[in-house]
């Protein structure tokens, strides 16, 4: 039987792609990456929250540090009324909390540089490369189709994002489910807006009768801010584009404070960066890898997490962490009895047991996404009905502060004692 890791093949170059292709040439482990986009294609014009869980795998993977002085660094939770008055300020995040406080950077920035370190390592990105399909799998690896030839492999991962092509090989029956909730992102320049004061803050959200407006700088002096928007509705489409970009009455423009209504007004004036994001969902897949454990899915490809939850790219670089610890105890903490071969931990076992774990957490993050941030994006109406009728408590806005289970995960302990129980 081929060993998984003697060749493996990473379709998709994005954030969660890098990620693994670090952490398997942390440990010299022959890959390829295969991007279907030109090299210089455009990344999403927005920035990334990097939360405790996930700036500890990217500091072991060397990357923290070279980004760390272009983040925007926060450690509190803001909410404010129409009126500019701060309603609850609460510490979720610092480095006394969680050894990392939270980190918002560029999305351009962070993957500008870890291809550069892959680039250092000797990996380099093959683009205009479209994945095609499988052609065989099996457990002496696997072939498939780059741009209509054919390429050999030990093993594929999937990190082609929520749109996942690779997705279509394992599960060709499933497609995205729309959840409901469709967001509205836009980009200004902070000092566009008529702040009631010079120090208002550069990270939080406005709760006003009409809804939630909420806003996050892009970098460390605040100089571009995100500013966004949801909003429930059965279907998306870009006439939310459009009702933000042509008519304000249709926001209720008036009922909002003046704060609000001065970043809406900055914000119609930049229709270029507008975008609609509508909140997908991942059904619950039966396996996130083939039969013979040679294709894996991974990140938003296996379980896409709504963008509000803010750890779409944190819980992908929990996945392919964990995933390479995994892989690396297949065939190397001791033989089967009465086979030189096979390895004490199978890859389908460690596959079974990934996967289980991995999708109990998310299903626990998406929980919290929907049922907290979610919440307090909403109109007033929305949440006091909500309230009577007994969905959340009179206290919800408090819930969720203590964010210990989700910003310090026992992921890497978890692995080595199922490791150590298969040894």
């Amino acid at each position: 039987m081929v060993h998984p890791l003697q060749d493996v093949a990473i379709v998709g170059a994005g954030l969660g792609g890098c990620a693994l292709a670090l952490a398997l040439s942390q440990h010299n482990i022959p890959l390829s990456i295969y991007e279907s986009r030109p090299p210089k294609s455009e990344t999403i014009a927005s920035g990334v929250i990097l939360t405790p869980d996930g700036l500890q795998i990217l500091d072991r993977l060397g990357v923290l540090s070279r980004i760390r002085n272009r983040c925007y660094v926060t450690t509190h939770r803001v909410f404010k009324n129409g009126e500019d008055e701060t309603i609850r300020k609460a510490l979720i995040s610092g480095e006394s909390l969680y050894g990392y406080s939270n980190h918002r950077v560029w999305r351009s920035v962070l993957q500008d540089e870890m291809k550069e370190l892959l680039a250092e390592r000797g990996v380099h990105v093959q683009y205009d490369s479209k994945f095609q399909g499988i052609v065989s799998d099996s457990k002496e690896g696997l072939e498939f189709r780059i741009n209509d030839r054919t390429v050999r492999a030990s093993l594929l991962v999937g990190v082609d994002g929520i749109y996942s092509s690779v997705r279509k090989y394992l599960a060709p029956d499933i497609g995205l489910q729309y959840t409901g909730t469709v967001g509205v992102i836009s980009h200004i320049k902070r000092a566009s807006v008529a702040w009631p004061y010079d120090d208002y803050e550069l990270n939080a959200t406005i709760q006003d009768k009409p809804g939630a407006i909420f806003f996050i700088a892009e970098d460390p002096k605040g100089e571009e801010i995100m500013i966004g928007m949801q909003k429930q509705s059965p279907e998306y489409s870009r006439d939310d584009l459009e009702t933000l970009q042509q008519d304000k009455d249709k926001l209720r423009y008036n009922d909002w404070g003046p704060t609000a209504r001065s970043i809406i007004d900055q914000v119609t004036k930049n229709k270029e960066s507008c975008f609609i994001w509508p909140f997908l969902k991942v059904p619950t897949l039966p396996k996130w890898y083939s039969g013979t454990g040679r294709v894996i899915l991974c990140g938003d490809g296996a379980h896409g997490l709504p963008p509000s939850s803010g750890q779409g790219i944190n819980q992908c670089l929990e996945d392919v962490y964990s995933l390479t610890l995994l892989l690396k105890s297949v065939g190397s903490i001791g033989k089967r009895e009465n086979s030189a071969e096979q390895p004490r931990v199978e890859l389908l076992e460690a596959l079974e047991y990934w996967q289980d774990m991995r999708q109990s957490r998310v299903d626990a993050v998406f929980d919290w996404a929907t049922n907290s941030t979610n919440v307090q994006r909403m109109s007033e109406e929305e949440r006091k009905k909500l309230l009577s009728d007994g969905k959340i408590k009179e206290n919800g806005a408090a819930q969720g502060d203590d964010m210990s289970w989700l910003y310090r995960p026992s992921l890497e302990n978890d692995v080595k004692a199922w490791i150590a129980s298969h040894s």
